[in-house]
């Protein structure tokens, strides 16, 4: 459970109180905060993503017919019977003050009046301890991939993570870092197993042929999709350079590894390198910058009839970074074989005539990102790569290549309470949906790395719920 000095969950005393004038212009109404200030009722908040549970109790005796709750935004409007002591309220706006006025009613006519601050920021606790628990499946990872493989099922991509058991926040058990895990989350049941070490005891969920040191050769997974009920997935070959600890990693090429369904078993001969052809060095530079198609991934067949692969292109990696995001698209039949790339204006068969998505140049797209479609349009979703700059941006298509407009900030990641501490690559779920929301995460991450044992929530994603219409309209 994420801890309460991240401020998910807040109990508050209210404060109250305003005076407000009257429109003959005689000066100050009567005071509905009267009594010498004492408050109609004492209020406390508790709060869970986008909802807030208020409770409070009566301080005096009133004559009233009923309470009525309201927030400043107008999203919620209770009407409560006169012995209420409690309620809910969602769809209140992140990362901002927003007042909950609890009124008193008497013939229809407020009589007395508490406002009570409320300010959350979206974190949704419980889906993160069903998704990512402290015990049984993937405990801390990033990348936070998901697939949704039908039955009521979807398969979670991580990056570096482990298992194990977390105590009180700590990780108490399972200290080997898995260079990708896959975990299975059961809509129906609310819990998750993961799929790691099927190879033996600490390897990953999958492990490159010919490869015994994982801390030398390694697969990071990209995005992934289901057809034809197989599922495929692009995992980023890495391998380890020379000389210091840390950063020291670098992109060789892309595989696509196939599964059957349900059982999720990897089809050995169906696993193959991508046909990228374009030259792609194992030392980036400015002029020759590496191309990772698999970063995004889109079955569209029964929309466009492709299925259509993405690339997040680095061409300034700095503190100011500047990137592009290009596009492949291919059928089933000529995934391992053949891709067609958008130039800009049409489709070509020469990977090196590839150019960036028009659209997106106003952020620098993540390493990581997401397209999928949503009421009929194509939503591209992308955390700023400026180091923990921490805004998610949405933007939204006709096409799965664009041209991309209607950029949205649709959240801003809040201060996560350690300065060692950063976000980066936020990721769509729209399989999870809810009153008109859908679930994205952002990884969460620590340049301190004892502190993944420690305090697990340095190595944990965020999950948060955006209301459609946030980016739709």
């Amino acid at each position: 459970m994420i801890r309460n000095e991240y401020g998910i969950f807040m109990t508050l005393v209210l404060t109250l109180a305003t005076l407000s004038c009257s429109s003959s212009g005689e000066g100050k109404r009567s005071n509905p905060f009267d009594d010498n200030g004492k408050p109609p009722v004492l209020a406390s908040y508790s709060s869970n993503a986008d909802t807030v549970f208020l409770n409070w109790e009566l301080q005096e005796t009133n004559d009233f017919d009923s309470y009525l709750v309201t927030d400043q935004f107008g999203k919620n409007k209770l009407e409560l019977d006169n012995d209420a002591t409690s309620c809910s309220i969602t769809h209140i706006p992140y990362n901002q003050n927003c007042k909950i006025s609890i009124g008193l009613v008497s013939n229809g006519e407020i009589i007395k009046r508490a406002d009570v601050i409320v300010n959350i920021n979206g974190f949704d606790s419980n889906i993160s301890s069903e998704i990512m628990p402290d015990e049984g499946s993937v405990t801390e990872g990033d990348g936070m991939y998901s697939i949704y493989l039908g039955n009521e099922k979807s398969l979670f991509l991580m990056g570096d993570s482990y298992t194990g058991r977390v105590y009180n926040g700590k990780r108490v058990s399972g200290n080997h870092m898995y260079r990708n895990s896959y975990s299975v989350f059961n809509h129906e049941t609310r819990s998750s197993y993961p799929m790691c070490n099927e190879k033996g005891a600490n390897t990953s969920a999958a492990v490159p042929d010919g490869v015994t040191d994982e801390s030398q050769k390694w697969y990071w997974p990209g995005h992934g999709f289901v057809a034809d009920n197989k599922l495929y997935i692009f995992q980023f070959l890495m391998f380890k350079g020379a000389g210091a600890e840390g950063w020291n990693f670098h992109y060789e090429k892309t595989h696509i590894l196939q599964y059957d369904l349900p059982n999720l078993n990897v089809i050995p001969e169906r696993s193959s390198e991508i046909p990228f052809s374009a030259t792609v060095p194992q030392t980036p530079s400015a002029e020759t910058p590496e191309i990772h198609f698999g970063a995004a991934a889109l079955n569209d067949i029964d929309n466009t009839g492709y299925l259509y692969i993405y690339a997040q292109v680095d061409i300034e990696n700095d503190i100011d970074p500047v990137t592009e995001a290009y596009v492949a698209r291919t059928t089933l039949n000529n995934l391992y074989t053949q891709w067609e790339y958008y130039n800009g204006s049409t489709w070509v068969t020469d990977g090196s005539s590839a150019k960036g998505m028009s659209g997106l140049s106003s952020v620098p797209i993540s390493s990581q990102f997401n397209v999928f479609r949503l009421n009929g349009k194509y939503v591209l979703i992308a955390q700023n790569k400026t180091f923990n700059n921490g805004e998610i941006y949405t933007f939204t298509s006709d096409s799965p290549w664009g041209p991309w407009g209607h950029k949205k900030l649709i959240y801003k990641v809040p201060d996560l309470g350690n300065n060692n501490w950063y976000s980066y690559n936020a990721m769509a779920h729209p399989q999870f949906e809810k009153s008109g929301m859908i679930l994205i995460t952002f990884n969460v991450n620590t340049s301190d790395f004892s502190e993944q044992s420690s305090n697990v929530e340095s190595y944990r994603p965020r999950f948060v719920w955006i209301d459609k219409s946030l980016i739709l309209n």
